[in-house]
């Protein structure tokens, strides 16, 4: 069973829908295909399909989804490889398939990252759970010297101060605590609102931001 598959007969099931309830009589053996995997609906089938189960096509296809879970479980090998099975074969997940199996085996070499502030956090993140710091500190530099968006900046530092710590570099720490600091000073949750992308251009990151800020604004009601 593919994604698609998977969350439509999840979806249909949480409504207590027959397949025919969702599809008509004619096309719920089509529909069945669907949901085992053996069958590619059209675009059409999915916004009806849809329409009847009260979400939208986009969220029923789900693999940016399911592509997010890899990244967020790469430490994790069994769980990562089971969220990449579901997905179609590409350079991506090719890459994420080799460096969660190096996670998981000192013997497999960690791949090296294409320049993506994503993948590049990634791999430092595999280096520091393999216990090495120094190569993952080398990662992260790296991408800082070039990654001017705020949000990987944030996540960077953060990993950055993991790093010296298990470099015991106290005053590198220190320093990257003081950045890390100025970088979420900078946070103004109606602007980063504001300034949000076109929707085709929204990213994961940039709604984990829009979260941050939130925290960040409020904040004040519980911490002081």
């Amino acid at each position: 069973m593919n994604v698609l598959g998977s969350r439509l007969r999840q979806r249909r099931r949480q409504l207590g829908l027959r397949q025919k309830d969702v599809a008509g009589e004619e096309s719920a053996s089509f529909l069945s295909k669907v949901e085992c995997g053996a069958a590619h609906p059209s675009l059409s089938n999915l916004r009806q399909w849809s329409s009847v189960l009260g979400t939208t096509a986009s969220d029923l296809l789900g693999e940016h989804l399911v592509l997010e879970a890899a990244k967020h479980s790469i430490l994790l090998t069994d769980q990562c490889l089971g969220y990449l099975d579901l997905l179609p074969s590409s350079e991506l997940t090719d890459f994420l398939r080799g460096l969660t199996r190096s996670a998981a085996s000192l013997s497999t070499p960690v791949p090296s990252p294409p320049p993506d502030p994503s993948l590049e956090y990634l791999t430092a993140l595999v280096h520091l759970h393999r216990g090495r710091p120094d190569s993952a500190e080398e990662i992260i530099l790296g991408t800082l010297s070039r990654a001017r968006s705020t949000p990987w900046r944030i996540f960077h530092l953060s990993l950055l101060c993991l790093i010296y710590e298990g470099l015991s570099e106290p005053g590198k720490k220190q320093k990257a605590q003081e950045d890390l600091r100025s970088s979420l000073a900078e946070l103004d949750h109606d602007q980063l609102l504001r300034s949000l992308s076109e929707p085709h251009l929204l990213s994961p990151v940039e709604l984990d931001l829009i979260k941050l800020g939130a925290f960040l604004k409020h904040s004040h009601l519980f911490l002081d």
